[in-house]
């Protein structure tokens, strides 16, 4: 079943851009608590707190650069796209 903006915004007597607001805004708030948790899974996995003292580790040799490296980047990852989506927030705020 297939069901327009224009229907949703009707039916809820929005209006549709208020509406497509919205729906953005709640996904982008649904995706950055996915990826904060992800990120805390993985900070929590090497107890650390950020990327700079996961790679501080590595370079003390207290973590091998060998095992931590795909998790590494992923970290890397997906705080450049924390910081992308905040930002999308504070414009749609």
């Amino acid at each position: 079943m297939s069901v327009s903006i224009e229907t949703i915004a009707e039916t809820l007597g929005l209006k549709k851009e208020e509406l497509i607001k919205n729906s953005i805004k709640a996904y982008l708030e649904s995706e950055l608590r996915r990826v904060n948790a992800e990120i805390n899974t993985l900070y929590t996995r090497y107890g650390v707190t950020s990327l700079k003292e996961l790679d501080e580790k590595i370079n003390e040799g207290k973590l091998s650069e060998t095992e931590t490296f795909e998790d590494f980047t992923r970290l890397d990852y997906l705080e450049a796209r924390k910081e992308k989506i905040e930002q999308l927030l504070k414009v749609l705020t």
